[in-house]
């Protein structure tokens, strides 16, 4: 299975609460393997905002979803999608 991984730090005092961008790869990498999944890409969304509407990172993922290029995304935590 393909997926595609989502990070996101959208503040300074998360990435020093241990979601550092690092942090949340390392663990993407690791759910894809437990998964038997092929991790194609980590896209990193640079938002500054948690209010900030769609981010051009999520648009990518979107596309690849729509384009069947991807079956999974994989977020380290839900809260890092839904914001």
């Amino acid at each position: 299975m393909k997926a595609v991984g989502y990070v996101r730090v959208s503040t300074d005092k998360q990435a020093d609460r241990g979601v550092s961008l690092a942090a949340q790869s390392e663990k993407l990498r690791a759910i894809a393997v437990v998964h038997n999944g092929e991790l194609i890409d980590i896209i990193v969304d640079g938002c500054e905002s948690p209010e900030e509407p769609a981010t051009p990172e999520m648009e990518r993922i979107l596309a690849l979803v729509d384009a069947k290029k991807v079956q999974a995304v994989v977020v380290a935590k839900l809260d890092r999608l839904a914001r």
